[in-house]
């Protein structure tokens, strides 16, 4: 992906062309589309939350484990091992008894750090604005049947 600059001349990371624009020229939405496929296994709260971990260093998987609240050992592990296929994590094993294993995030890995910092600030920014609008929608007796089929 070339750089852009915007007006000041800083680099972007990103083209400055409106969302809506970038997002119509993906066919994301096509189940065979290589995208859609990739987007699938790097857009989940867990592979967030480790590409978040991962930026802080190099972790032993009992680490993530007590860093990631609530994640079961299965969830963890699988979405390691999917991250690790899809190159955005390594896996380095020490030969030591037991073995020691250290997960950290590749070059791939690290480009994928700036976007998912973006998500979880504007999560951060609207924690407020969603619970209200949570708060809202639970409490209108208008949305109670509309997901109910008929």
């Amino acid at each position: 992906m070339a750089l852009n600059h915007d007006a000041n001349g800083s680099q972007l990371s990103y083209s400055p062309q409106p969302a809506l624009e970038r997002i119509a020229k993906m066919d994301l939405f096509d189940t065979n589309c290589a995208g859609h496929q990739i987007l699938e296994h790097v857009a989940n709260k867990w592979t967030v939350l480790i590409v978040y971990a991962l930026t802080q260093g190099k972790k032993r998987y009992s680490e993530l484990k007590q860093q990631i609240v609530g994640v079961s050992p299965k969830m963890l592990i699988q979405n390691l091992r999917n991250l690790e296929r899809y190159g955005l994590i390594g896996r380095e094993v020490y030969p030591t008894v037991p073995p020691r294993v250290e997960y950290s995030l590749t070059p791939l890995g690290t480009s994928l750090v700036e976007p998912l910092a973006i998500l979880g600030e504007w999560a951060y920014q609207h924690i407020s604005e969603v619970k209200t609008a949570k708060e809202d929608y639970d409490n209108n007796p208008d949305h109670k049947d509309y997901w109910e089929p008929k």
